[in-house]
């Protein structure tokens, strides 16, 4: 075979691009950027200039940090649909942004605690002994951006099931928390409302007993229901079963004494074992 004069070799398309050679061949194994041809004794690269363009498209991509499978689903669907990769494109900045806004509530947070303006450890802990309790309770995989949505519209369709059924809620709901949320992570999320009688679930609604036992709890109202302030009480209760030489018998809850609208009024429950 003739070797085309106008093919690229690798070095001289990852200068044009400026993608390191590691990269392109990371590219290429990952079916993002296949060169042109691949001389079969030697196995050195060559490209087509026609393929700068997608390099550099990458190149920009990556310099965003966005992942190489969100880049891979973005470069998918360009040809066909331009509008689609646009849309896709504006879903990761509004994510970032959304990732940006957290660690500045986070970094302001951390300068707060290092300063001891807001320790948790001044935070009350009071110990409660919390009842078994009959809840309906609907358990959702979700990322932080649904986490507000999908914690009212499932309260709403758990207070609408008890009016069908003629019952009221006994207590403030709540959440439990069966793994991290944020914009990676999907929980789940466990959210619960009290109410006795006899309750009837749905496909999608669980009716449960909930056991109860001492509990490590901390009030926290106003501004410090924000996040990431309310994560000192998490921490402020976990601290104090650590101290007293107990144990955590379950995940935390956190229950939601405010509708919204009202002034805001949260507190963490942390059940124990000796």
């Amino acid at each position: 075979m003739n070797m085309r004069k106008d093919l690229l070799s690798i070095g001289t398309f990852a200068n044009m691009t400026r993608l390191s050679i590691k990269a392109l061949r990371l590219y290429d194994q990952l079916g993002l950027l296949h060169p042109h041809h691949v001389d079969p004794q030697s196995g050195y690269r060559f490209y087509e200039q026609s393929q700068l363009a997608r390099a550099r498209m990458i190149r920009m991509l990556r310099d965003m940090d966005m992942p190489l499978a969100t880049i891979r689903q973005s470069l998918a669907v360009l040809a066909s649909s331009p509008a689609t990769a646009e849309s896709l494109v504006r879903e990761y900045l509004a994510m970032r942004e959304r990732q940006m806004e957290q660690i500045k509530q986070q970094v302001s947070h951390f300068i707060h605690l290092i300063q001891q303006e807001k320790n948790h450890m001044s935070l009350e802990v009071n110990v409660k002994k919390i009842a078994t309790q009959q809840v309906l309770s609907m358990t959702c995989h979700i990322k932080v951006n649904q986490l507000d949505e999908t914690i009212r519209q499932s309260v709403s369709t758990m207070m609408d099931m008890l009016k069908e059924q003629n019952l009221e809620g006994t207590d403030a709901p709540f959440g439990i928390f069966h793994g991290a949320i944020n914009e990676e992570e999907d929980g789940p999320i466990e959210i619960c409302l009290p109410a006795n009688g006899n309750l009837k679930g749905s496909d999608s609604v669980e009716v449960k007993q909930l056991q109860g036992g001492d509990a490590a709890c901390v009030m926290m109202v106003g501004a410090e229901t924000d996040f990431p302030a309310i994560l000192g009480a998490y921490d402020a209760a976990a601290d104090w079963i650590n101290k007293n030489g107990y144990a955590t018998a379950e995940p935390p809850r956190e229950i939601w004494h405010s509708a919204p609208g009202d002034d805001p009024k949260m507190e963490i429950v942390w059940l124990f074992k000796s």
